[in-house]
């Protein structure tokens, strides 16, 4: 079972390192946190953001998902969203240690 300590050094990573691929490619969004569940098991880390430049998508989720894949099997989706006259792909990820 992963420590507590651990738990908080990978949801801080996550964090900043997702934020730092956003900032770099000029996007707004700012993850604010890492969800996190304890399973008998395992724990599973969930967590998503946004890209409101169409254009930037595939470099920012590219960059993203190859950090996020070094924790393993990883599940990410994506889904273009239109909202009240505002258009982005909202991404969300989750993975087991």
């Amino acid at each position: 079972m992963i420590s507590g300590e651990e738990k908080a050094k990978i949801k801080a990573d996550i964090v900043n390192k997702i934020n730092e691929v956003l900032e770099k490619n000029n996007e707004s969004f700012r993850l604010d946190n890492v969800n996190v569940l304890n399973k008998a098991d395992s724990v599973k880390f969930m967590g998503n953001y946004r890209v409101y430049e169409r254009k930037n998508y595939a470099a920012v989720s590219s960059e993203i998902n190859s950090f996020l894949k070094q924790y393993g099997n990883v599940d990410i989706k994506s889904k273009k969203i239109r909202d009240s006259g505002m258009k982005f792909t909202a991404v969300s990820f989750n993975f087991e240690l």
